[in-house]
């Protein structure tokens, strides 16, 4: 493949073949540089229709079997090309006691393989495992493909999800996941909380179809 061609396939975010320019920068709302008291909570209003004070602590869930530290800091959790229905979740770090964004809060992510329902092994295999770091208005984005549901058991299913730890300075750190509203299996996963799901937005940009949600995420402070 020429040099020139490869780049023209790859403009999609190394997402989707074809597309012509960044589907984040293409849809994505600017992000404040930064934040007083009243832009955030006009933020936050819009995407939950709730004030500052209905902020509560996230949900945590235990980090399981398959965290694996040291992934790569990039913005995409899967490789160029992945099957499946691209997927950008954006959303902010918040302080549960402040009621303001935490900026520089880091995140470290990991999710099932969509074709073998495996997740990777972490030395030295970091797919479908990143880091970020929010901007200085707590804000993060990143993009995947929406994750599938899996038996890790016999008996046992676990709806679509995406794992994260989430750190700020000042704050416990929280491990959780972030689950998608009318996934499959959410009903009989007895690890799904329901504060945990968030609706998906579908879209479409330059003929390609694509999935979005907002996943705020609420710390508290350290005693």
């Amino acid at each position: 493949m020429k040099r020139r061609d490869f780049l023209q396939q790859t403009g999609f975010g190394l997402a989707m073949v074809g597309a012509s320019s960044f589907i984040l920068r293409s849809d994505a709302r600017p992000t404040p540089r930064s934040l007083d008291a009243a832009e955030a909570e006009t933020i936050f209003s819009e995407v939950s229709g709730a004030g500052l004070d209905d902020l509560k602590p996230t949900v945590a869930r235990d980090i399981g079997p398959f965290y694996r530290s040291g992934a790569p800091y990039r913005a995409k959790l899967t490789p160029p090309f992945e099957p499946g229905t691209v997927l950008v979740v954006s959303g902010r770090v918040w302080s549960f006691e402040t009621k303001k964004p935490l900026p520089n809060a880091a995140l470290d992510l990991w999710q099932v393989d969509n074709q073998t329902a495996d997740y990777s092994a972490g030395n030295g295999d970091f797919k479908n495992r990143t880091r970020l770091t929010a901007d200085e208005s707590g804000a993060f984005e990143f993009e995947t493909v929406h994750p599938i549901p899996y038996a890790p058991g016999p008996n046992f299913w676990r709806a679509p999800h995406i794992h994260f730890i989430a750190t700020a300075a000042k704050h416990k750190q929280l491990v959780s996941e972030m689950f998608f509203k009318g996934d499959a299996k959410q009903d009989v996963d007895r690890l799904f909380h329901a504060s945990l799901a968030v609706p998906i937005v579908k879209k479409s940009i330059n003929g390609k179809e694509y999935e979005t949600a907002v996943f705020d995420i609420v710390l508290e402070a350290e005693k």
